[in-house]
């Protein structure tokens, strides 16, 4: 909150427990804040608690409410500890769970973004011994129009160029290495160049983000976790951006989670916060409901 390009570009409202905000250093002068009523005590050693899991969900709860009620015009969520909210029993795993409960949509994504280069996830928080049965065609098609949607209406790319990333090394290297591709990323990828869309792949993952950052691609369909936090990670350090497609109110985060081993100490980087609430800007900017009462 203490940005001036970001003080320039945007009112800022902080939502959370108000003691917590005190000692994190917020102060009267930074701005308005909201309290959503969960009181966080102070623990001699930062980590996952039941306490934080309910404080940090009732934030989110809180400043999405605003979203719907058009009283804000975009959230930029902080990091949280899934184990935290897990402790505190919330009902969801993460961030992106929830905005698609709590707005009612039928689909939702996270793309990842660090300056030019963007990832669409296929299959999010899961153990990697999960991805193959959860890497379906419904799955891959729900990531590829909500990144179609959002780079036309956002971005203004008109006619978005894909690249799926294979599951498998060398795209499975004729079933050597693998069947999925053949089996589910082939097939799928076929139809939907059939249907009209710009798409190449299955490709080997480390062949698509070098074509990807040589300006092949608008974005990647990444079909587990980590094939897009990596490179993403490695290019836009910890600038690296979640934007939650999909839902009807605009949300974004730091593309990092949590880092309980720096809390107090001063040496945590704001980069991520910064470049969130930046890209939020951007977004509101270009919605259709920009500027209307």
């Amino acid at each position: 909150m203490r940005h001036p390009l970001l003080r320039r570009r945007a009112s800022l409202l902080a939502v959370g427990p108000r003691e917590a905000l005190i000692r994190a250093g917020w102060t009267p002068k930074l701005g308005p804040f909201l309290d959503p009523g969960i009181p966080v005590p102070a623990m001699r050693r930062p980590g996952p608690s039941v306490a934080g899991g309910r404080a940090s969900f009732a934030a989110v709860r809180l400043a999405v409410r605003l979203a719907q009620d058009r009283r804000v015009d975009a959230v930029v969520t902080a990091p949280v500890s899934k184990q935290s909210w897990e402790m505190a029993k919330v009902g969801f795993r993460d961030h992106t769970q929830y905005l698609k409960a709590a707005t009612g949509s039928r689909d939702a994504g996270m793309m990842l973004l660090a300056g030019d280069l963007r990832a669409v996830l296929v299959t999010r928080h899961i153990p990697h011994s999960e991805v193959p049965a959860r890497l379906t065609a419904a799955a891959l098609s729900e990531a590829a129009r909500l990144t179609v949607d959002a780079l036309r209406r956002n971005l203004s790319i008109r006619r978005p160029r894909l690249g799926l990333c294979a599951l498998n090394p060398h795209a499975g290297d004729d079933g050597l290495l693998g069947k999925e591709e053949s089996r589910i990323l082939v097939p799928w990828a076929r139809r939907e160049r059939r249907g009209g869309f710009s798409l190449e792949g299955p490709l080997p993952a480390d062949a698509a983000w070098a074509a990807h950052k040589a300006g092949r691609f608008d974005a990647l369909l990444a079909v587990y976790h980590d094939q897009a936090l990596i490179p993403l990670k490695l290019s836009g350090g910890y600038g690296a951006v979640n934007w939650t497609l999909g839902i009807p109110i605009i949300r974004t985060s730091p593309g990092h989670g949590t880092a309980f081993d720096l809390a107090g100490k001063g040496r945590a980087d704001p980069s991520g916060m910064l470049a969130a609430a930046l890209f939020a800007v951007r977004i509101v900017s270009s919605s259709p409901l920009a500027g209307e009462d």
